[in-house]
């Protein structure tokens, strides 16, 4: 049997690396904060991607898919108590929200208001759900339940902003 050479060696180690990081990026997918690792690495490639979205209409259907995967990541952080993850989940889900409003009105996408604030009404009916599944008066829980009730009140100043740009 003949010794591979170095150069084929090279060419394996580096598909080996690029199949460890494409089955990273796949299964990075539904990461929630409390898998640091796989959710840093797909924070990036939703950032990437987000990047490269050319038009108004695809950049603002990229943020709403992103914002349904900001409302899964609260969602699973609260369900599963892990409790120190809300504050941040929370934070990145108002964030968007308010960067989506902002996107709709400062493009003139009028045509997205009655999608985005149904979706909006559907995304405040969960968090109040949330809401009222935290445990409020647990001292370790360090009233985390505060940025949950944060994200459906922004989404309610939201909702009237959407409203005044189509009066």
């Amino acid at each position: 049997m003949s010794k591979l050479s170095s150069k084929v060696k090279i060419q394996l180690v580096l598909i080996g690396i690029l199949a460890i990081f494409t089955l990273s990026l796949i299964s990075s997918q539904k990461a929630t904060p409390n898998d640091p690792l796989l959710f840093v690495l797909k924070r990036v490639q939703e950032k990437t991607f987000l990047s490269l979205k050319s038009s108004p209409q695809e950049k603002l259907d990229y943020m709403v898919h992103l914002l349904n995967n900001r409302l899964y990541e609260l969602n699973a952080v609260v369900r599963g108590k892990n409790y120190n993850y809300v504050l941040p989940s929370a934070s990145r889900y108002s964030t968007l929200a308010g960067q989506i409003t902002e996107y709709i009105i400062a493009n003139n996408m009028k045509d997205k208001v009655a999608p985005t604030k149904k979706m909006f009404e559907d995304h405040y009916k969960t968090l109040v759900d949330l809401y009222v599944l935290y445990p409020k008066n647990d001292p370790e829980n360090n009233h985390e339940w505060k940025y949950i009730q944060d994200d459906y009140n922004y989404l309610k100043i939201y909702i009237e902003k959407l409203t005044q740009t189509v009066q």
